[in-house]
């Protein structure tokens, strides 16, 4: 009997509504808690449920963990983890990362805690350190960070960047948390609600550098080709993006 792969996606029964949800990532199965029965929409408790883009950014990581993220030893930080936290404990399954911080609002630390502590003995990995859970609340101009939160090599973001109001606040929280060599990775779905404008935003800030890395997520979120213009319309309109920032190097000048 051959194995099926495991899908995110499953025709035949919707999971996202689940009081506990589970993911398979390679070898590594991870059980997430979430809140289904809370009201959500895209402006109120939207971090008590595992989002499709946590779960895209997550499989990136996993996939890339090795590559082009080479994680082991580098410092992560992801900034609107929500409740699962999903893409932390993912990164945290990578051998021998120096550290990962899962940070939201206060109101979500608690079910964050919960579920990294579930998920502490998944993973080969004996060594590798606690999910640390810290709050932090993106602000527009320039504030104190935590003093245990410094900058990291890597940030991550899925599905944060869907209130345009709030990207000049996560680009200033950026500033902050990035050295000259940090790379920031971020996940979103095109709603038509100027998702898309980060990456401007981002550039006319003349300290960062945007690159599209659509073409590394997994093939299950791609938009599917058709010959119904409707169709390649609605794909188009509801396809995942993978924005990766970096920050301009500073150009010096020989006299």
């Amino acid at each position: 009997m051959a194995l099926v792969r495991w899908q995110y996606r499953n025709p035949y029964h919707d999971r996202r509504n689940e009081r506990n949800r589970v993911f398979v990532f390679g070898a590594h199965t991870v059980t997430i808690a979430q809140n289904p029965a809370i009201h959500i929409d895209l402006h109120t408790n939207t971090g008590h449920l595992v989002w499709d883009g946590a779960y895209v950014l997550a499989k990136f990581v996993h996939d890339h963990a090795a590559g082009l993220l080479a994680l082991r030893g580098k410092t992560c930080l992801e900034l609107g983890a929500g409740s699962s936290a999903l893409v932390s404990i993912v990164a945290g399954l990578a051998g021998g990362v120096a550290g990962v911080t899962a940070t939201d609002m206060a109101e979500y630390l608690p079910l964050i805690r919960a579920n990294a502590e579930r998920n502490a003995g998944t993973g080969s990995d004996p060594y590798r350190p606690p999910l640390c859970v810290r709050e932090l609340v993106w602000q527009v101009a320039p504030c104190l960070l935590p003093e245990d939160i410094a900058p990291v090599d890597l940030v991550f973001g899925s599905e944060i960047l869907y209130l345009p109001g709030q990207h000049r606040a996560i680009l200033t929280t950026l500033e902050q948390l990035m050295h000259a060599d940090s790379a920031a990775f971020f996940v979103y779905k095109d709603r038509n609600l100027g998702e898309r404008g980060f990456a401007e935003t981002a550039a006319a800030r003349g300290l960062f550098a945007a690159t599209s890395l659509d073409a590394l997520i997994d093939d299950e979120f791609r938009s599917s080709s058709s010959n119904d213009d409707n169709n390649q319309q609605h794909q188009q309109q509801q396809q995942y993006h993978l924005l990766r920032i970096t920050k301009k190097k500073a150009q010096h000048c020989e006299i």
